[in-house]
């Protein structure tokens, strides 16, 4: 491939990246802009990391769910991706601006290696082009870009697979070197990743492994250090997770997907409006798991690749379409009552270490997708060498219809918004203090996602902070935070000065009504001190 392919390869992606990211993606405010919940969880997770590194800190002692310890494995910890924010984090200190240049960079570098794969896979560009959108840009993708980084972060899964290929053709050293750090990488960008890559390269490497001839020990070597490697790499943070609760299964049938989910067109898309429109019911929301509509002239593609496949007896197809089937099947989770556990395929995956932690079973969607794209491929390849000019003008109106198929409309959310630390958590008490805690408090509200900008706001001062948010908590936190909810008052001011919380921050605006008298009785109360006040923030210190 030449130069000026790679670049042209290179904007293509770009292009179709802006274009669908456009009603997600804040374009101008890329520096302070941000959705609320997930996202400020997990732009402040990225910069705990970097943060972490370059002070040389214990990663897991991360600065929330104080006075717990190794509080980041309550979430996940993003090491992987966070490695790939850390040159823009260290140059601006800015963690929203790293959190979206590498969220953009997601889609691209997703279509750049997927495209690589395909190309590997039938020899044409505009096949792999083709393939490639639907890896990339899915709906699927689409449901989990406004607040789930690391599960658009998924480029180094065909990339990884690439690799397995090219260790394949001439096993090296340093080939299943390069392979087991593609796997490594990947699996550290979070758990639901580091099981897909696991299961996408395991079932590859055995198909591969039943056409080998010669040369098994060297192979079986190779392959033994390449697993050391991420064994070595991965270990460290896996057993931070290992005393961990696992998932209810109730929780992980919830969060599973069925085969509506894949077929029917979610509401905030143009097929699912026309649905509601002149159908009715069906079109599920924005924000469920289970909404990974797959695009129908997607399908309509991959069923012609499973055909072409069947016909020219393509081991290719073959694999992928059985990897897609077996993805599908384990997309649709645990059986709803544990009487019934055993015959489900996710039952059975789910009694390996790790896997039991798997928390939405849809999420498998994406290896679905890695193979409908190989399929996608093989049917516009089998296209362009029976109709090679006629298959162009077909798939210039093709792509588009399918990429539209996804392009979200109405998104509830609308564009984040710039969203700033206020200037009290910058005051120069709390750059020194033992602990803090923010109120009004969001544990189990409805509004359980503000918790996340508390998060946010300790970025500003890095200290251990009360307040706590994810998929997880300390088995004590519910017990503080109560006692934080108690202010003012002495089961408040007890725990605070056992626990060495110095300081409370009270946000006026969000406590509601009865805000007045709490700030009347707190300014009354000589176990308290008003430090400061900015706008409706108030600053309070805890008198030994």
């Amino acid at each position: 491939m030449t130069i000026r392919r790679h670049v042209a390869m290179w904007i293509a992606y770009a292009a179709v990246t802006l274009v669908m990211m456009a009603p997600l993606v804040n374009y101008a405010a890329l520096g302070s802009a941000s959705y609320p919940g997930d996202a400020r969880l997990i732009i402040w997770t990225l910069a705990w990391d970097n943060h972490a590194v370059l002070n040389a800190l214990p990663l897991f002692d991360a600065n929330v769910f104080y006075p717990a310890q190794r509080s980041l494995a309550y979430n996940d910890h993003l090491f992987g991706l966070s490695l790939f924010t850390l040159p823009i984090y260290t140059a601006t200190g800015n963690a929203v601006l790293a959190y979206n240049i590498v969220w953009i960079l997601s889609f691209i570098l997703s279509g750049v290696a997927m495209h690589a794969l395909l190309r590997r896979y039938t020899g044409r560009e505009l096949a792999a082009f083709a393939g490639s959108l639907v890896y990339t840009l899915s709906f699927y993708r689409m449901l989990h870009a406004h607040g789930h980084l690391p599960l658009v972060w998924t480029w180094l899964l065909p990339l990884s697979l690439l690799a397995l290929h090219r260790w394949n053709d001439r096993p090296s050293g340093s080939r299943a070197l390069l392979w087991g750090a593609a796997v490594t990488l990947q699996a550290l960008t979070s758990w639901y990743l580091a099981v897909l890559v696991a299961v996408a390269n395991t079932a590859l490497l055995i198909a591969l492994a039943t056409q080998w001839r010669q040369g098994w020990g060297r192979r079986v070597a190779h392959v033994a250090a390449a697993a050391a490697l991420v064994i070595l790499c991965v270990w460290p943070f896996a057993r931070e997770y290992l005393g961990l609760a696992p998932v209810l299964r109730s929780e992980a049938v919830s969060s599973s997907a069925d085969a509506a989910s894949y077929l029917v067109p979610p509401e905030n898309t143009w097929p699912g409006r026309m649905w509601l429109a002149r159908i009715g019911d069906g079109p599920r929301w924005i924000w469920g798991e289970s909404t990974v509509f797959l695009g129908w002239t997607a399908l309509a593609l991959g069923m012609c690749g499973v055909v072409i496949g069947v016909l020219q007896r393509s081991r290719l197809a073959s694999f992928y379409l059985l990897l897609a089937l077996a993805a599908f099947s384990l997309s649709l989770g645990p059986a709803a009552i544990r009487a019934e556990a055993g015959w489900r395929p996710f039952d059975l995956l789910a009694q390996l270490p790790m896997v039991n932690a798997f928390r939405a079973p849809a999420r498998f969607a994406l290896l679905v997708l890695l193979g409908l794209s190989v399929l996608v491929a093989i049917a516009v390849s089998a296209l362009q060498s029976r109709f090679p000019i006629g298959s162009r003008m077909a798939l210039a109106v093709l792509l588009p219809l399918m990429l539209s198929e996804w392009y979200v409309v109405g998104f509830p959310a609308g564009k984040p918004a710039p969203f700033e630390t206020p200037p009290i958590y910058r005051r120069p008490e709390l750059r020194t203090a033992r602990a803090i805690v923010s109120l009004p408090d969001y544990r189990e509200t409805a509004v359980w996602w503000g918790g996340a900008d508390y998060f946010f706001y300790s970025m500003a001062h890095w200290r251990p902070i009360v307040n706590g948010f994810g998929r997880g908590e300390p088995p004590e936190h519910f017990r503080v935070v109560s006692h934080m909810r108690a202010f003012p008052g002495p089961n408040n001011v007890r725990t605070m000065r056992r626990l060495g919380v110095e300081y409370l921050v009270l946000h006026a605006d969000r406590y509601g009504p009865g805000v007045d008298e709490v700030l009347r009785v707190a300014q009354t109360m000589p176990e308290y001190t008003l430090v400061t006040q900015i706008g409706q923030d108030y600053l309070f210190r805890i008198n030994p």
